[in-house]
Order: structure tokens, then C-alpha cells, then sequence
């Protein structure tokens, strides 16, 4: 689904962000820190971060042998718990503040170059161009795990938000030539399309579709896929699946007197699960959607965001490797409801779990980082 706090706020979509506001907010339990040595992590294997010296907002990406992207604010601080080894306990509420970003830099270089095009987007799209916010493209960090040196960046820019000149490729090409990875990571929240997937599951993939509906529907690329030669090395996956946050979806309530009084439902027990589903695309699109029990979005992949596929196609003109990690952050919805209760339904699982899920997320990609370290010190051997 698309996440509200991030919508190119179409009148629909501003409607959903009005409901979510006055839904209650119930969940205030702490994402942990990553606790490695239950886990069976080896010292080697715990990311350690490492500063950036001299940064400056114009400085060029620094070289790293992977790059790891993700979008939202609740994606950043569970990527920032869990891959810069953050050693406190962070709630939810928490999580919307500023402490914990603490060390992560803004990324400005040649932003000169599109601020009036964002600033004529912002005019045009309600809530589009957010990364005119911090006049930025995204903010980064670096950090190490053994020998493997990886790039962290949360990306102010997105399909969806930024109008039709796709500034997102851009970043992504700057990111290539400066950085120069060798693998590129997109991970984050998305929408759930098969049924199997639980809240909370995590999907890794090296392949993703465009299913564009909105801006991007007559786009040449629209309605094609883009694959990466890599595959996920899946050694320190079980270890990832020990620490994942089981994530129960929420008890529904009678929703007046009008209904009898024990008329509740309880959800499944939570099934919360890391899968390599290589096999099957991600599905990128532009606009509000997300996957129900009637609109047949699995025949496209497996899991509904908006951004991977772009990130594919840009990292492909590079000829540098990319694969994706998305989290359920809600599941199929059933699709004999009226539609707007579909849509709050949607949002409002997100809201309530869309941090818990990103950590599972980004415990899978930790797991891929720990197995890339291994075969860049088996090649040096």
C-alpha cells in the first residue's frame, strides 16, 4: 500500500490520511535492541558503524561495497535499530523523533539541479516533493560488517511524489558512480497480495514489476520487469528469523452497543516469516493500491510497493547488481468490504505496525549484508 504519511495526496488519499488520524493509536511497545549474542552472531558479523569524517551536504557519496535504501520514517529508524547496532530500546513514539538519527548526514549533491523542478512539483502534486523539506535528496551513513564497508540511505525521493521526470533516477545514477557498490539493497513497508504471507513476513527478491496506474501508466517501461544476476546467500537467514518480532494482526471489536457485546474476532496466531521468493517480482506502482481477496494482484509478484522497480532500472544502466527486501506491513485485505473501509483498514494496520514489520525487514537484510561480507573475505582468501 502506499503509506500515507508519504501519499501524493490525491483527494482519496487525504481522505484515508483524515480517517487514520482519528483512529486510536494502541501500540506503544519498544522495537529491542538487536540482541546478537542470543541469536548466535559472531563478533565479526554485528554491524559497526563507521563515521563520516569531513562530510559536508555537497560531499559525493563515499565508496562502499553495498548501498542499502529505504523510504519512510518508520523504515529509517528500524533500519537504523538494527544495521547501525543501535543499542537503545526506541517506541514507537520515539521512532518520529530526531535522537536516534544521531550521526546520519543529508545528502545535497546537485540537488541545485532539480530544486525548481521540485519546487513547480510541489505546486502541481498536494504533498508531492517532500524532499524539498531538507532541500536534499536523502541522508546517509555508513557502517561496516567485517570487511564488508555498507552505505545506508533513507531517499527523499519517490515515484509517486516527484512528477514525471523521475528525479529518483537520478539519485540512484549518483549513487552508482560515486558510491560504486556492487549490490544495491531497496528495502521497506509494502502491501501483501498473497494470502500466504502474514503480517510481519519479510520477502527477498532480485526482481521487480512495473504496474503503474497513474503518471507512469503510458511510460515505455510500464508493464515490464527488470531482474539482477544476483542471488540472496542464504546462510544467516535462521539466525534473522530467531530475533523477528512475531506481529499479530489487530482484534476486532464490536464497533457500537448495536452489536452484541462478545461479537469479537481474534486474529490468527502470528506466522511472521523471512522468504527468498526469487522466482517472483515485486510489483511497483504509483499509486494507492494494495492487494485484497478480490483484485488479483498476485498474478503480478509477490508483495505491492513504489519504488524497487525504478531502482532496478537505474542500477541496471550502471550494470551494478540490486535485489529488494520488503516487509508485509499489511496483509491481503478482504476485498467484499466497502472500499473505504478497505483503505482505513489498510493504513491503519500500517500505522499501528508498519515499525515492527520494517524490523523484521531489516533483520532479513542484515542476514543478506552478513552473508555478502563472507564472500568478499572468501574472494580475498
Amino acid at each position: 500500500m502506499i503509506i500515507p504519511e508519504l501519499s501524493a495526496a490525491s483527494p482519496n488519499t487525504l481522505l484515508n490520511a483524515q480517517r487514520l488520524a482519528a483512529l486510536p493509536i494502541t501500540s506503544e511497545h519498544a522495537l529491542p535492541p538487536v540482541d546478537w549474542q542470543t541469536l548466535g552472531v559472531a563478533n565479526n558479523r554485528i554491524p559497526a558503524v563507521l563515521p563520516l569524517r569531513g562530510w559536508q551536504a555537497n560531499s559525493p557519496f563515499p565508496e562502499a561495497d553495498v548501498a542499502v535504501i529505504t523510504w519512510t520514517s518508520a523504515e529509517w529508524a528500524a533500519m537504523n535499530q538494527v544495521l547501525t547496532n543501535y543499542r537503545e530500546s526506541l517506541t514507537p513514539t520515539q521512532a518520529k523523533g530526531h535522537d536516534w538519527r544521531q550521526g546520519w548526514e543529508e545528502y545535497q549533491r546537485n540537488y541545485c539541479q532539480i530544486h525548481q523542478y521540485m519546487v513547480d512539483v510541489s505546486k502541481t502534486y498536494q504533498g508531492g516533493a517532500p524532499s524539498l523539506y531538507d532541500q536534499a535528496w536523502g541522508s546517509v551513513r555508513m557502517v561496516t560488517i567485517g570487511e564488508l564497508k555498507v552505505l545506508l540511505v533513507k531517499s527523499g525521493m519517490h515515484l509517486a511524489q516527484d512528477g514525471t521526470e523521475l528525479p529518483l533516477t537520478q539519485l540512484v545514477d549518483q549513487l552508482c558512480r560515486e558510491a560504486q557498490p556492487r549490490l544495491v539493497l531497496s528495502i521497506g513497508t509494502a502491501g501483501g497480495v498473497r494470502q500466504e504471507d502474514a503480517l510481519g513476513s519479510a520477502l527477498i527478491t532480485n526482481q521487480a514489476y512495473f504496474h503503474c496506474l497513474k503518471h507512469f501508466a503510458n511510460a515505455d517501461f510500464n508493464g515490464t520487469t527488470v531482474q539482477s544476476s544476483w542471488q540472496p546467500g542464504e546462510h544467516y537467514l535462521p539466525l534473522a528469523q530467531e530475533g523477528v518480532i512475531q506481529v499479530s494482526g489487530p482484534e476486532i471489536l464490536p464497533v457500537s452497543p448495536q452489536y452484541p457485546a462478545d461479537a469479537h474476532i481474534s486474529p490468527d496466531a502470528p506466522n511472521s516469516r523471512i522468504k527468498v521468493v526469487t522466482d517472483q517480482p515485486i510489483i511497483t506502482t504509483d499509486t494507492f493500491l494494495f492487494g485484497t481477496t478480490t483484485n488479483g494482484l498476485q498474478q503480478y509478484g509477490c508483495i505491492v510497493e513504489m519504488d524497487d522497480a525504478v531502482v532496478g532500472m537505474a542500477c541496471k544502466k550502471h550494470q551494478v547488481a540490486y535485489g529488494f527486501v520488503r516487509n508485509v506491513s499489511d496483509p491481503v485485505i478482504n476485498g467484499q468490504l466497502p472500499d473505504s473501509l478497505q483503505d482505513s483498514w489498510a493504513g491503519y494496520i500500517y500505522q499501528e505496525h508498519g515499525l515492527y514489520t520494517s524490523y523484521n525487514g531489516a533483520l532479513a537484510t542484515w542476514a543478506l549484508l552478513a552473508a555478502e561480507a563472507d564472500r568478499k573475505e572468501a574472494h580475498h582468501d
